[in-house]
């Protein structure tokens, strides 16, 4: 059972991926581009991870702190991407 739930996990994590690679061929702006990839990357990844702990619960204490690391630096990445495609036209930010 915990293979089977390891696997759907992995399984949505890897769908997210491809789904978030594909939202690149559409007609949207980069930035709304690039900011669906880093969203499903990052969720695919905890999915992926989540999978991960299911099947190897020994190993809790790395998976945990790898889940972190994704959730923080994915955010962090999105959110300066964000502060650096506001500033348009040369403005200088304050």
């Amino acid at each position: 059972m915990r293979l089977i739930l390891a696997s759907l996990l992995a399984g949505i994590g890897a769908f997210l991926w491809i789904w978030g690679a594909v939202c690149l061929t559409g007609k949207k702006s980069y930035f709304w581009k690039i900011h669906a990839l880093g969203i499903s990357d990052t969720v695919g990844s905890l999915f992926i991870l989540s999978g991960a702990l299911v099947h190897s619960t020994e190993y809790w204490p790395h998976v945990v702190l790898a889940m972190a690391s994704v959730a923080f630096w994915g955010t962090a990445f999105s959110f300066v991407l964000a502060r650096l495609g506001g500033n348009r036209h040369g403005e200088e930010q304050k």
